[in-house]
């Protein structure tokens, strides 16, 4: 365990995508009463415990880097959101003990929810059938989603309908998905195994269990389909999640915030692909995913959503993985509290 600085500085800001979901969330009638409040942010700042869930098979950061990390959503929480923000030091927990924290009716839940890319038994027509009603359902303008998504889809047109438009993006998450899963561990094998970490529903399950933190650094990756939870941003990145925020019964606040360090630590050949040819020595990678993990503290203190047509906003998610471009675009006093929709408080209803 080892503590940082609770310092605050200056920094350009950067931010990436998140997923969030009501995939546990009761029956209709019952939603109302199971939207969690949003949490007093004293002015003055407040405190967070901090876990990293570790899978050895994989590049892991420094307790330096950890630091600096921290560091980074310090400085770019008080830009945007004009919050201070004190960590704890950091309990690191091995991956595979928290997983098995899961209670088992939700880890069952979750499993049900999964589209099984490592077997080849998936329902590929429902996954597609999910995709449309989940878009459909969403409140951000469907062309701006479409904007969001055509430098990636080159043959998605700008008047597609939302099954037109549901159906490309489930078929690029699913080749991207099989890009990622050819990406090797420190042992040889492959980063995406056979054990669930990297399923996105699995990480929803975890805030059922009994962690109690409020942030949850992870060196694994996160990339996986779902029938359930889908979004543009992570479509795009082949299922890849940098970040999650979601119910957590042991929080201060009723959610944690997860972030993955992976697609930073890691200069494979598709990953500099997919971030138009960036590499990042190890400070400027644990930096610059301490301020992309700012925009879960955003969602997980504010209950923001996605100002996708808003490049300034630290909540808008980065399209890929050029997390230094994407920061440069960034500015607090460009895209304040209250200047959006969704950058308004309460604008997300988290669901338990």
């Amino acid at each position: 365990m080892w503590k940082i600085g609770w310092g605050l500085g200056h920094a350009r800001p950067l931010v990436l995508g998140v997923l969030l979901s009501s995939l546990f969330a009761c029956t209709e009638q019952d939603t109302a009463a199971r939207v969690l409040p949003l949490p007093n942010v004293p002015k003055a700042g407040l405190d967070m415990r901090v876990a990293y869930l570790v899978n050895d098979r994989l590049p892991k950061m420094s307790p330096d880097q950890l630091d600096a990390l921290l560091v980074g959503i310090q400085i770019t929480a008080q830009e945007h959101f004009g919050v201070g923000i004190r960590f704890s030091g950091i309990t690191e927990i091995p991956i595979a003990r928290a997983f098995e924290g899961i209670p088992t009716t939700y880890r069952d839940r979750a499993l049900a929810d999964i589209y099984d890319f490592k077997s080849g038994t998936a329902d590929l027509a429902r996954l597609k059938s999910s995709f449309v009603k989940e878009f459909a359902d969403q409140s951000e303008p469907l062309a701006d989603r479409i904007a969001f998504a055509q430098p990636y889809a080159p043959h998605l047109r700008s008047d597609a309908t939302v099954a037109e438009f549901g159906g490309a993006m489930a078929d690029l998450q699913l080749q991207r998905l099989a890009q990622w899963r050819g990406i090797k561990a420190l042992d040889g094998g492959a980063v995406i195994d056979n054990k669930p970490y990297n399923e996105f529903a699995m990480w929803l399950a975890l805030g059922y269990s009994e962690l109690p933190f409020e942030l949850v650094l992870t060196n694994q990756i996160i990339a996986s389909a779902e029938y359930d939870s889908v979004s543009v941003h992570s479509a795009i990145r082949g299922g890849y999640t940098n970040g999650i925020t979601t119910y957590n019964k042991a929080s201060r606040y009723g959610t944690m915030s997860i972030w993955s360090t992976f697609a930073f630590s890691g200069n494979d050949d598709f990953i500099v692909k997919l971030r138009n040819g960036e590499r990042y020595e190890l400070r400027e990678a644990a930096q610059l995913a301490g301020v992309a993990a700012t925009h879960e503290i955003g969602h997980q203190l504010f209950h923001l959503a996605h100002p996708f047509a808003r490049p300034a906003c630290v909540m808008s998610p980065v399209p890929m993985f050029a997390y230094r471009a994407w920061r440069d675009k960034l500015s607090g006093l460009n895209c304040q509290l209250g200047s959006d929709p969704s950058m308004t408080p309460g604008a997300y209803k988290f669901q338990y």
